[in-house]
């Protein structure tokens, strides 16, 4: 049985870049956010995960889409639901991390369409969001 995990994702956008993060060392980049807790709507998690990884405080502008995705890892089937919000940093200046284990890229569009970002279907919808601005439900690996 797949284990379902509800996540809030953030898409930042300043100057024409688009923050993503990955694991130190891995080559493979996600949009930040984290797992929605009990008692938390996902802007809430979303802006705490925020806090959390940049120690920047954040405002939720506004829902883009959904996204959900079915994929094995350690052997187990995992069932992710990510929920995607438009999202402003509110502190000017340089963005410094704070979880040691990740590390941060601010990529334009075109690096964007050629990274390597998980799920892919997300990543796609997000670049087609920026021209069509129309919600989105995307879904991988069913």
């Amino acid at each position: 049985m797949a284990t379902i995990e509800c996540i809030a994702r953030g898409v930042i956008e300043e100057n024409g870049r688009i923050l993503l993060c990955r694991g130190k060392g891995n080559g493979n980049f996600f949009f930040p956010g984290g797992h929605i807790e009990e008692g938390e709507s996902a802007p809430e998690a979303l802006m705490r995960e925020i806090k959390e990884e940049l120690g920047e405080e954040s405002e939720v502008k506004r829902f883009i889409g959904a996204s959900e995705n079915k994929f094995n890892t350690k052997n187990e089937e995992v069932h992710e639901i990510n929920l995607v919000f438009e999202i402003a940093l509110l502190n000017d200046g340089e963005r410094i991390r704070k979880e040691d284990h990740l590390e941060f890229a601010w990529l334009t569009h075109e690096e964007l369409r050629d990274a390597v970002v998980f799920p892919t279907s997300l990543k796609d919808a997000v670049l087609s969001y920026h021209t069509k601005e129309k919600p989105f439900w995307v879904t991988e690996g069913f």
